[in-house]
């Protein structure tokens, strides 16, 4: 099977009737020759007796109905379908239990692609025969039904394509049991099998695709809030908000401030600032200043030798 012909079935059977199944004691009366021989005489006699009891009202509808089935026939092999669909309705009219008009006119519906007239009639024809071959024949088209509206559903719900489709092949496999020697609807089966399998994966397809969009929604969703949180100020989760954080903050003391209008806490990191700025210098005033006043009480106790002490009586 190439590719071509992957997923085209076998064509409609069709079974155009010359004539429409009318009452079987109807007979050709222009039939008096058989084998090259002539009738008996009593066989023209019975056959004169049965045209006289048949009503000629019985025989003009026969007639008529066999005409316009003909007519239909003909309009139907010059694919003119409608006007087919009229003549059989005619056939009908005249006589309701016929099921081969009845079989045509489903073949003409489904040429019109009207495929739900199509399979009704197909229904009547596969329950109302008694003749198996045409059964099998209306079940084949029913399956051809069937599928040709599953492909036609493909564009739009591919679910009910599937069943569709798996509804066709039902009906193929009846065809089998009644004729197991019809090639066509075995091929049918095997394009019907194909053509679920392409729709599955297409199925399969889509949902990876609605799978894909939605994790790029969640991605981007995702993408827009770190971004808004990166415009918020960080903070330590671990760390309670600070209640005083929406205050005003307090002002920075002057510079030109002078020692004694400071806070004492200030003043005493302003002298420490100071005698961590010069310990060298300090320390030397500091002897400096001992070995001056060490030379002033040594010249005190020189002078206190030779000089009196003045009193005060």
């Amino acid at each position: 099977m190439n590719a071509n012909e992957r997923h085209r079935i076998a064509d409609c059977g069709l079974r155009i009737a010359d004539s429409p199944r009318v009452s079987p004691s109807i007979r050709n009366p222009k039939s008096e020759i058989r084998n090259g021989r002539a009738w008996p005489k009593s066989c023209l006699l019975v056959l004169a007796l049965g045209l006289v009891l048949v009503p000629r009202p019985l025989l003009a509808r026969a007639g008529s109905a066999r005409e316009v089935l003909r007519q239909g026939n003909r309009l139907y092999g010059d694919k003119q379908f409608a006007e087919a669909v009229n003549k059989y309705n005619d056939v009908l009219v005249e006589q309701p239990q016929a099921v081969e008009p009845k079989f045509n006119k489903a073949n003409s519906y489904y040429r019109l692609d009207d495929l739900s007239e199509a399979m009704d009639l197909y229904q009547q024809v596969a329950a109302e025969s008694k003749d198996m071959s045409l059964v099998a024949k209306a079940k084949y088209n029913l399956g051809n039904c069937y599928f040709q509206r599953g492909a036609k559903q493909r564009d739009s719900n591919l679910q009910k394509a599937v069943e569709d489709m798996e509804t066709s092949i039902a009906q193929w496999r009846q065809v089998l049991d009644l004729d197991p020697q019809n090639r066509k609807a075995a091929r049918n089966i095997e394009v019907a099998r194909l053509t679920i399998k392409d729709i599955l994966d297409q199925i399969k397809k889509q949902q990876e695709e609605q799978k894909k969009q939605q994790d790029q929604q969640k991605q981007q969703q995702q993408n827009q809030g770190q971004q808004q949180n990166q415009k918020k100020p960080q903070q330590d989760p671990n760390q309670p908000p600070d209640p005083n954080q929406s205050q005003k903050a307090e002002p920075k003391p002057d510079p030109n401030q002078t020692k004694q209008e400071q806070k004492p806490e200030q003043r005493q990191q302003d002298q420490q600032q100071e005698a961590k700025a010069a310990p060298d210098a300090t320390a030397r005033e500091i002897i400096d200043t001992e070995q001056r006043e060490k030379k002033e009480r040594e010249l005190l106790r020189q002078r206190g030798q030779y000089q009196e002490v003045e009193r005060d009586w």
